[in-house]
């Protein structure tokens, strides 16, 4: 297998990719590109490292070298390689000479395969695309294909990025308006086909938001490709696929299925520019009307999960995923997404929202969609439940917290999402969040925390408490484990164990806390969870000037506890031991 070459063959005279964003005025001009000519990149907690290749001697398998070496020679002479094989971080190397089938990752401890994978999703090429840098755009992913045979490497591990490199890709020489030569168009070209014969032979079906990446990117591949039996076959199985996936991982209230708010980011963009592209190609009747509308409660979570700093809430796993970075992405902030599914619909609240600064992202998608604007929706009502049954308690807790101003509690909006388990109150001073509900995935909780009824608390811009985030994944499993734990949130007191076992593995959580709403209202919220084998309860009450948490088990309520009184953050977190080091975004811990 090793003298076999995996390339695609180049034809003589390829027909041209489609082009379908036209000509796209006022690109965005505050993309620095010079870190981007300098192979200079700051990825998941890096800090910016320029990632050289040590001269050409990484070895590959013998059957792809010839060709190889042809591409290379279509690179010009003063550009420098990239090393797309290495963590850039620890500065361990994947071999690029091994079958990707055949590598693994996970077993040196600090050694991260996100970071490769990250880079060689190109999500940076659109960027040159803005400066009209041709001939780094073009030595870029001449180098790549160079670099990684397909079937080679650490960059064909994972479906779901080969997909988000190929719409990377395709979308920057999109962007880029340029008339490239020949022998790069006949490359590039074959460069495409093999990303949608690989995704298409490695469909991650149980992949969840990794599938629908997949999915996404075959869409994008066959809407480039000219016509033919084989794009026009990705195409059809592309788009089913893509409506039944929308509406399996998305609920009917607009949030996403894993029980991650930064997840329904990252699923949320796959959802827009896949709709924007199906559009595009004519074939809005593949579209059902619940589909548009879930697209618009998108919207909505994103915004109602906001924080009054403008960060949104972290609830789960956030890696720091995204499909397209078409404008500087900045931790914890969904303008850009919100914008993009504004790009089809044009709502006022969402434009607000969005600000201008994210209207780049909107008029991509209205370009994708051939300019298609369908009819923007009322907000969805909150939903209401309750009230409960009065249950005695036996309290575990019981806190009063005094904002520095009482009218910061006036004028409160309300919102829940029952499905993905989200409730609270917002306005531009306050957010206060209650996370109860299913742990994702079907019940897999592969990007949930032990977060059973936690709170998140912001004041004017202040978190007096915030959920601190993922840190990393395999490459530190102890740190993974201690965000993952209810000790890292503001839970009920019930314990000191974990109310669902950490020891599943680093992508799995039971739902023993089978965590349950009983009763929301416009001041007020109950729930309850199971994960310490009995009925554990937490009632919020706001109150004129005051929140009141109070905490315990269902029984005899006893004595009663001491109401701990608390009138800033830094004393509230210290009472709590909530010391875990707030981590905005992958790899920063």
């Amino acid at each position: 297998w090793r003298q076999r070459e995996t390339y695609v063959p180049v034809q003589a005279d390829p027909p041209p990719l489609a082009s379908l964003l036209g000509a796209l005025a006022d690109k965005p001009t505050d993309i620095d590109c010079q870190s981007v000519l300098a192979h200079r990149f700051d990825l998941l907690g890096s800090g910016p490292r320029v990632v050289a290749a040590m001269g050409h001697g990484e070895p590959l398998s013998p059957g792809n070298q010839q060709r190889a070496a042809a591409i290379r020679a279509l690179i010009d002479a003063d550009y420098s390689a990239i090393d797309w094989q290495v963590d850039f971080k620890s500065g361990y190397r994947w071999r690029a000479d091994r079958l990707s089938s055949s590598l693994i990752y996970g077993q040196r401890p600090g050694v991260d395969v996100k970071l490769p994978w990250e880079l060689a999703r190109c999500q940076h090429l659109p960027w040159l695309a803005y400066g009209n840098q041709v001939a780094e755009f073009r030595n870029q992913v001449l180098d790549f294909a160079a670099a990684n045979p397909p079937g080679y490497g650490v960059n064909w591990m994972c479906t779901m990025d080969v997909a988000i490199r190929a719409a990377n890709m395709l979308l920057a020489d999109d962007l880029l308006e340029a008339e490239l030569d020949a022998p790069f168009r006949a490359e590039f070209q074959a460069l495409i086909v093999a990303h949608g014969r690989h995704i298409f032979a490695n469909l991650e079906s149980q992949g969840a938001n990794h599938y629908l990446a997949n999915v996404v990117g075959l869409l994008f591949i066959a809407a480039y490709l000219s016509p033919d039996e084989e794009s026009e076959k990705w195409l059809t199985f592309a788009s089913d696929e893509f409506v039944t996936q929308i509406d399996r991982q998305f609920s009917a209230d607009g949030a996403n299925f894993e029980a991650s708010t930064s997840y329904h980011q990252l699923s949320a963009e796959m959802a827009i520019f896949g709709t924007a592209l199906l559009l595009g190609q004519g074939k809005s009747g593949a579209l059902p009307l619940s589909h548009m509308e879930k697209l618009q409660r998108m919207a909505e979570f994103s915004m109602h999960a906001t924080k009054s700093n403008g960060r949104v809430v972290q609830i789960g796993d956030n890696d720091s995923g995204h499909f397209f970075t078409l404008t500087v992405p900045v931790d914890l902030d969904h303008r850009a997404l919100v914008g993009a599914i504004n790009g089809l619909f044009e709502r006022d609240d969402l434009a607000r929202f969005c600000g201008k600064d994210q209207d780049f992202n909107g008029r991509v998608v209205s370009a994708l969609a051939a300019g298609v604007t369908l009819p923007g929706g009322r907000p969805t009502p909150v939903v209401y439940s309750g009230p409960s049954e009065p249950v005695d308690l036996n309290l575990t807790g019981d806190i009063k917290i005094v904002p520095p101003d009482a009218s910061v509690l006036q004028d409160l909006e309300a919102f829940s999402y029952p499905d993905f388990g989200l409730y609270g109150w917002r306005s531009e001073r306050f957010f206060l969040s209650v996370r109860c509900g299913p742990i994702g995935q079907d019940g897999n909780g592969g990007h949930a925390h032990n977060d059973a009824l936690a709170v998140e608390l912001n004041i004017d811009g202040e978190d007096w408490i915030a959920d601190p985030g993922t840190g990393v994944y395999t490459a530190a499993p102890k740190i993974r484990d201690a965000y993952r734990s209810a000790r890292a949130h503001f839970v009920p007191a019930g314990g000191t164990g974990e109310p669902a076992s950490l020891s599943l593995g680093l992508f799995r959580l039971e739902d023993r806390a089978r965590a349950r709403c009983l009763a929301f209202s416009k001041d007020g919220f109950e729930g309850t969870h199971q994960g310490y084998g009995r009925p554990l309860h937490r009632r919020i009450k706001i109150i004129d000037d005051h929140i009141r948490i109070t905490d315990g088990f269902s029984g005899d309520p006893g004595q009663g506890m001491v109401v701990q009184a608390f009138s800033d953050g830094q004393s509230l977190r210290k009472y709590l031991g909530l010391t875990l080091r707030f981590s905005s975004g992958y790899g920063l811990y």
